[in-house]
């Protein structure tokens, strides 16, 4: 009964917080290829975009400090909610692509915020062995928020195009189902989300204090004994996906003559809001559970292997551009998958060094330097991709690997080193 009820707050939770990622990380990079955007500008601005996470890190210790984690998941909902509302209206402005980005930007700054009271609350809600346990379920229910995001709302734009006769309209109304989609999950969050006993409201509320707490946090994160281990594996283990997630959707729409597949938005849209929905949640979980069953340490090599190594998938789809549908799924749900199992021991991974007094914080810390990995590398995708096209951009994405699985083999040693997790 234990095992239901904490799954019925887990998993509006984390969908809750995928989804406004999915659509600032992911959603917007399809947003702008069918608004008629080049892969660099996509690439470059989507990007940016993601630059909350980045910096995450510096207000982390104000939602440790400040009321409850309870109040901040309600209070950051409630913003999801009127920022998708603004994204329906903007795009029929002369205006679009700043107000776009503006609101963007903001629902990203909204979700960071949002990213650190909710994993606070599952660390405080749950013991560390529950922790591992669920890592895999609420994994997989972030991702699957993420694939509805850039997926089924991917693919109504596509219908509503159909329907109305412009891109535009069909944008208004998946934007709008976002908002509705949130409130639902408002509502439910306000039935299931327990109140811990531990997400207590901090007795230091005044700014001095919390600009100590602040400087505390990072002098307790950054003086860890294994610190440049933790840099490297965090910045550096998504290096090669950090790559693709700015240039596979446009590999999917751009045309046959461009190198792509020539897919429409309904067609993309329907295989990420489908097939690899399934194939992410069965990998998160077993990833999950085979941790909780035989510890970090034994898996992260292996998890690696499955989050780099079905990107060859991507170089086989550019060298013979294959319209089979059923073909491209699967091996979409291989990717996804792959994708599902070795995320689960990066999350893991997180929580054994974010241990310490100062736990939110520094987890806080943790996803930041994790985001900027995302951020840097995505910004010259696509000036790599446009000068050597697909294939060549495929095959560098698979030397790119190299980079993440150096960092997991330190890690795995630096872990082992430290007792194990």
């Amino acid at each position: 009964m234990k095992n239901c009820k904490a799954l019925s707050w887990l998993s509006v939770l984390y969908f809750v917080e995928g989804l406004p990622n999915a659509i600032v990380a992911s959603l917007s990079v399809g947003f702008y290829k069918s608004m008629g955007m080049d892969n660099a500008s996509i690439a470059m601005l989507t990007s940016f975009l993601y630059l909350p996470w980045v910096v995450k890190g510096f207000w982390g210790p104000l939602v440790d400090s400040y009321s409850q984690k309870r109040k901040w998941i309600f209070a950051c909902a409630g913003g999801f909610f009127i920022c998708f509302l603004g994204l329906a209206l903007a795009q029929f402005s002369e205006h679009w692509v700043f107000l776009t980005a503006c609101i963007f930007w903001l629902l990203g700054f909204i979700s960071a915020t949002f990213d650190i009271s909710a994993d606070g609350f599952y660390m405080l809600a749950l013991t560390s062995q529950e922790q591992s346990f669920y890592v895999g379920i609420r994994n997989a229910f972030y991702r699957v928020a993420v694939l509805f995001g850039q997926g089924a709302m991917l693919a109504i734009a596509g219908y509503s195009k159909e329907l109305f006769g412009d891109i535009e309209r069909g944008w208004a109304v998946s934007f709008g189902i976002c908002a509705l989609v949130m409130g639902v999950g408002i509502f439910v969050l306000k039935l299931s989300l327990p109140h811990s006993q531990v997400d207590v409201v901090r007795s230091t509320r005044n700014v001095g204090d919390i600009l100590r707490g602040i400087v505390r946090a990072f002098k307790e994160f950054f003086t860890k004994k294994n610190i440049f281990c933790i840099l490297a594996f965090v910045i550096f283990y998504r290096f090669a996906e950090a790559q693709l997630l700015r240039i596979v959707q446009p590999f999917f729409m751009d045309s046959i003559q461009n190198g792509g597949l020539g897919m429409s938005e309904t067609q993309v849209g329907f295989v990420y809001g489908t097939v690899a929905p399934i194939a992410l949640l069965g990998g998160g979980i077993l990833g999950g559970m085979l941790i909780s069953k035989i510890g970090l340490v034994r898996c992260m090599l292996v998890m690696a292997c499955a989050l780099n190594l079905p990107n060859l998938i991507y170089v086989y789809m550019a060298m013979f551009q294959s319209q089979d549908m059923l073909l491209n799924s699967a091996f979409i749900a291989i990717e996804q998958f792959g994708y599902g199992f070795g995320f689960s021991g990066f999350m893991v991974f997180l929580m054994w060094a974010s241990k310490g007094e100062n736990q939110t914080s520094s987890y806080a810390i943790c996803t930041s330097l994790m985001a900027l990995g995302i951020v840097l590398p995505g910004c010259f995708s696509g000036a790599i991709q446009m000068s050597v096209g697909y294939v060549g951009f495929f095959e560098w994405i698979m030397v790119s690997t190299l980079v993440s699985f150096a960092v997991t083999i330190w890690a795995v040693k630096t872990v082992k080193k430290s007792g194990g997790y």
